[in-house]
């Protein structure tokens, strides 16, 4: 049994309006890992009476982003 963790991009389709839509495989143990993370996310979102979309817009505001053209 394979304990490490994988995840890979399995295809991208780009959409007419700039997004893209992403399809990934992931190895059970990478699957659990994930559910688990996004569970505590969200427990800890709970706690702290925040929602899930600050969390988001926090991280964001912290990365540099490039708009491609």
């Amino acid at each position: 049994m394979d304990d490490k963790e994988m995840i890979g991009v399995e295809r991208v389709e780009a959409q007419e309006d700039g997004s893209a839509t992403y399809q990934f495989h992931l190895n059970a143990n990478c699957a659990k890992l994930i559910q688990e993370e996004g569970l505590k996310l969200v427990i800890y979102c709970a706690a702290a009476e925040l929602d899930i979309q600050e969390v988001y817009d926090w991280i964001e505001s912290k990365m540099e982003l490039t708009e491609y053209e």
